[in-house]
Protein backbone atom coordinates (compact mmCIF):
# COMPACT_ATOMS: atom_id res chain seq x y z
CA UNK A 1 0.00 0.00 0.00
CA UNK A 2 2.77 2.35 0.90
CA UNK A 3 4.27 1.49 -2.46
CA UNK A 4 1.39 2.39 -4.22
CA UNK A 5 0.65 5.48 -2.76
CA UNK A 6 4.32 6.64 -3.41
CA UNK A 7 4.25 5.42 -6.95
CA UNK A 8 1.22 7.92 -7.29
CA UNK A 9 2.57 11.13 -5.62
CA UNK A 10 6.08 10.41 -8.23
CA UNK A 11 3.63 10.15 -10.90
CA UNK A 12 1.53 12.81 -9.97
CA UNK A 13 4.73 14.76 -9.80
CA UNK A 14 6.05 13.98 -12.60
CA UNK A 15 2.77 14.79 -14.46
CA UNK A 16 2.47 18.52 -12.73
CA UNK A 17 6.26 19.22 -13.84
CA UNK A 18 5.95 18.29 -17.43
CA UNK A 19 3.02 20.61 -17.72
CA UNK A 20 5.07 23.54 -16.19
CA UNK A 21 7.88 22.57 -18.60
CA UNK A 22 5.45 22.48 -21.65
CA UNK A 23 3.82 26.09 -20.29
CA UNK A 24 7.12 27.48 -19.87
CA UNK A 25 8.46 26.49 -23.28
CA UNK A 26 5.34 27.88 -25.39
CA UNK A 27 5.86 30.85 -23.54
CA UNK A 28 9.30 31.44 -24.58
CA UNK A 29 8.25 30.79 -28.19
CA UNK A 30 5.41 33.06 -28.33
CA UNK A 31 7.22 36.52 -29.95
CA UNK A 32 5.89 39.18 -30.99
CA UNK A 33 4.77 39.11 -34.94
CA UNK A 34 6.02 41.91 -37.29
CA UNK A 35 4.34 44.73 -37.23
CA UNK A 36 5.69 46.91 -40.23
CA UNK A 37 5.86 47.51 -43.55
CA UNK A 38 8.70 48.69 -45.88
CA UNK A 39 7.81 49.17 -49.50
CA UNK A 40 10.03 51.62 -52.41
CA UNK A 41 10.88 51.60 -55.67
CA UNK A 42 14.47 51.83 -57.35
CA UNK A 43 14.47 55.08 -59.64
CA UNK A 44 16.84 57.00 -62.23
CA UNK A 45 18.25 59.91 -60.30
CA UNK A 46 17.91 61.73 -63.93
CA UNK A 47 14.76 60.27 -65.43
CA UNK A 48 12.71 59.46 -62.45
CA UNK A 49 11.65 56.61 -64.08
CA UNK A 50 11.88 53.39 -62.58
CA UNK A 51 15.33 51.10 -63.02
CA UNK A 52 13.50 48.10 -64.59
CA UNK A 53 15.46 44.76 -63.93
CA UNK A 54 15.38 40.78 -64.19
CA UNK A 55 12.88 40.68 -60.67
CA UNK A 56 13.93 37.25 -59.27
CA UNK A 57 16.22 35.81 -61.57
CA UNK A 58 19.44 37.75 -61.58
CA UNK A 59 17.75 41.62 -60.70
CA UNK A 60 17.90 43.87 -57.93
CA UNK A 61 18.24 42.95 -54.58
CA UNK A 62 17.84 45.32 -51.26
CA UNK A 63 19.82 44.81 -48.17
CA UNK A 64 18.42 45.99 -45.42
CA UNK A 65 20.00 46.01 -42.16
CA UNK A 66 18.69 46.81 -38.88
CA UNK A 67 21.02 48.88 -36.35
CA UNK A 68 24.58 47.87 -36.03
CA UNK A 69 23.56 44.42 -37.71
CA UNK A 70 26.05 43.10 -40.10
CA UNK A 71 23.47 40.10 -41.54
CA UNK A 72 21.01 41.69 -44.24
CA UNK A 73 17.21 41.03 -45.01
CA UNK A 74 16.94 40.18 -48.05
CA UNK A 75 13.93 42.13 -50.82
CA UNK A 76 14.39 40.90 -54.10
CA UNK A 77 12.36 43.41 -56.35
CA UNK A 78 9.78 43.32 -58.74
CA UNK A 79 10.85 43.33 -62.49
CA UNK A 80 9.47 47.32 -62.24
CA UNK A 81 11.84 48.65 -59.82
CA UNK A 82 9.31 48.08 -56.79
CA UNK A 83 9.72 45.99 -53.50
CA UNK A 84 7.88 45.38 -50.87
CA UNK A 85 8.39 43.19 -47.38
CA UNK A 86 6.32 43.05 -44.62
CA UNK A 87 8.10 41.45 -42.39
CA UNK A 88 10.06 43.88 -40.28
CA UNK A 89 9.49 45.50 -36.80
CA UNK A 90 9.50 48.97 -35.98
CA UNK A 91 12.88 50.51 -35.70
CA UNK A 92 15.67 52.43 -37.42
CA UNK A 93 17.01 50.45 -40.61
CA UNK A 94 20.04 51.08 -43.17
CA UNK A 95 19.09 50.30 -47.14
CA UNK A 96 21.97 49.25 -49.67
CA UNK A 97 20.59 48.16 -52.78
CA UNK A 98 22.27 45.98 -55.89
CA UNK A 99 21.91 45.80 -59.17
CA UNK A 100 22.98 47.29 -62.73
CA UNK A 101 23.81 50.77 -61.14
CA UNK A 102 25.44 53.18 -58.96
CA UNK A 103 23.53 54.76 -55.63
CA UNK A 104 23.64 58.15 -55.54
CA UNK A 105 24.14 58.10 -51.51
CA UNK A 106 26.18 54.81 -50.59
CA UNK A 107 23.59 54.03 -47.86
CA UNK A 108 20.14 55.27 -47.15
CA UNK A 109 18.78 55.69 -43.35
CA UNK A 110 15.24 54.90 -42.58
CA UNK A 111 12.74 54.77 -39.68
CA UNK A 112 9.70 52.14 -40.31
CA UNK A 113 7.24 52.90 -38.19
CA UNK A 114 3.93 50.72 -39.26
CA UNK A 115 5.03 50.98 -42.29
CA UNK A 116 7.69 53.06 -44.35
CA UNK A 117 8.43 53.86 -48.27
CA UNK A 118 11.45 55.12 -49.24
CA UNK A 119 12.70 56.07 -52.90
CA UNK A 120 16.28 54.57 -54.02
CA UNK A 121 17.37 57.10 -56.19
CA UNK A 122 20.62 55.53 -58.48
CA UNK A 123 22.37 56.10 -61.86
CA UNK A 124 21.36 53.04 -63.91
CA UNK A 125 24.84 51.61 -65.78
CA UNK A 126 22.65 51.40 -69.57
CA UNK A 127 19.44 53.05 -70.21
CA UNK A 128 17.22 51.38 -72.89
CA UNK A 129 14.73 51.83 -74.98
CA UNK A 130 12.67 49.37 -77.39
CA UNK A 131 10.29 50.21 -79.96
CA UNK A 132 8.69 48.13 -82.88
CA UNK A 133 10.21 49.14 -86.35
CA UNK A 134 7.73 46.78 -88.26
CA UNK A 135 6.16 43.56 -88.37
CA UNK A 136 4.75 40.95 -90.85
CA UNK A 137 3.07 37.52 -89.85
CA UNK A 138 6.13 35.68 -87.97
CA UNK A 139 9.02 38.38 -88.10
CA UNK A 140 9.55 41.80 -85.86
CA UNK A 141 11.84 44.14 -86.32
CA UNK A 142 12.70 46.04 -82.94
CA UNK A 143 14.84 49.14 -82.39
CA UNK A 144 16.76 49.33 -79.11
CA UNK A 145 18.46 53.08 -78.29
CA UNK A 146 20.97 52.92 -75.75
CA UNK A 147 22.89 55.20 -73.80
CA UNK A 148 25.69 53.83 -71.60
CA UNK A 149 26.03 56.08 -68.52
CA UNK A 150 29.35 55.50 -66.51
CA UNK A 151 32.30 56.62 -68.55
CA UNK A 152 34.77 54.32 -67.24
CA UNK A 153 33.01 50.85 -68.10
CA UNK A 154 32.72 48.75 -71.11
CA UNK A 155 29.38 47.98 -72.51
CA UNK A 156 30.28 44.17 -73.31
CA UNK A 157 26.72 43.28 -74.43
CA UNK A 158 23.22 44.51 -76.16
CA UNK A 159 20.46 41.88 -76.32
CA UNK A 160 16.88 41.51 -76.88
CA UNK A 161 14.32 39.19 -75.33
CA UNK A 162 10.71 38.00 -75.88
CA UNK A 163 8.46 35.35 -74.16
CA UNK A 164 4.68 35.01 -74.36
CA UNK A 165 4.93 35.41 -70.21
CA UNK A 166 4.76 39.20 -69.18
CA UNK A 167 8.62 40.59 -67.96
CA UNK A 168 10.96 38.29 -69.95
CA UNK A 169 14.83 38.13 -68.94
CA UNK A 170 18.04 37.10 -69.90
CA UNK A 171 16.94 33.59 -67.62
CA UNK A 172 13.74 33.23 -68.14
CA UNK A 173 11.97 33.62 -71.63
CA UNK A 174 9.05 30.81 -71.73
CA UNK A 175 7.59 30.67 -75.51
CA UNK A 176 10.68 32.68 -76.76
CA UNK A 177 13.97 33.53 -76.64
CA UNK A 178 16.69 35.29 -76.70
CA UNK A 179 19.50 37.64 -79.21
CA UNK A 180 22.47 38.71 -77.83
CA UNK A 181 24.94 40.81 -79.60
CA UNK A 182 28.53 41.60 -78.31
CA UNK A 183 29.69 44.40 -78.54
CA UNK A 184 32.86 45.18 -75.79
CA UNK A 185 35.30 45.76 -78.90
CA UNK A 186 33.05 48.42 -80.39
CA UNK A 187 33.83 51.01 -77.27
CA UNK A 188 29.81 51.84 -77.83
CA UNK A 189 28.68 54.85 -75.72
CA UNK A 190 25.37 55.37 -77.02
CA UNK A 191 23.22 54.60 -80.15
CA UNK A 192 20.62 52.09 -81.70
CA UNK A 193 20.62 48.83 -82.70
CA UNK A 194 18.50 46.65 -85.24
CA UNK A 195 17.20 43.64 -84.16
CA UNK A 196 15.11 40.61 -86.05
CA UNK A 197 13.10 38.41 -84.69
CA UNK A 198 11.49 35.20 -86.60
CA UNK A 199 9.93 32.46 -85.73
CA UNK A 200 6.73 34.28 -84.28
CA UNK A 201 3.28 32.88 -84.01
CA UNK A 202 0.88 35.39 -85.26
CA UNK A 203 -2.11 34.35 -83.25
CA UNK A 204 0.46 34.95 -80.17
CA UNK A 205 0.91 38.56 -77.90
CA UNK A 206 4.65 38.08 -77.21
CA UNK A 207 6.84 40.58 -74.08
CA UNK A 208 9.54 42.20 -75.85
CA UNK A 209 12.46 43.89 -73.57
CA UNK A 210 16.15 45.33 -74.43
CA UNK A 211 19.02 44.32 -72.22
CA UNK A 212 22.81 44.99 -71.85
CA UNK A 213 25.56 44.53 -69.59
CA UNK A 214 28.74 46.24 -69.06
CA UNK A 215 31.59 45.27 -67.41
CA UNK A 216 30.65 46.23 -63.77
CA UNK A 217 31.04 43.95 -61.02
CA UNK A 218 28.14 41.64 -59.99
CA UNK A 219 27.60 40.86 -63.85
CA UNK A 220 23.59 42.82 -63.38
CA UNK A 221 21.73 43.33 -66.58
CA UNK A 222 19.69 46.75 -67.20
CA UNK A 223 16.75 46.11 -69.41
CA UNK A 224 14.10 48.53 -70.82
CA UNK A 225 10.37 48.35 -69.77
CA UNK A 226 8.18 45.83 -71.85
CA UNK A 227 6.67 46.08 -75.20
CA UNK A 228 4.01 43.70 -76.25
CA UNK A 229 3.10 42.91 -79.87
CA UNK A 230 -0.62 42.63 -79.38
Amino acid sequence: MVINITYMKMKKLIYTLSLFLMLYSCSIDNYDAPNAVLSGKVIDNVTNEPVENGGVNGGTVIHVLEGNSKQPIICNSFPDGRFVNAAFFSGDYKIVALGAFKMVSDTIHVSVLNNAEVEIKVLPNVRLNTSIVSRDASTITVKVEYEKVHESQVLNELCVIWSTYPNPNMFTFSGGGQKIEKVDSQNLSSGEKIFVISGLNNGLNYYIRAAARTNAAGSYYNYSKPIQTQ
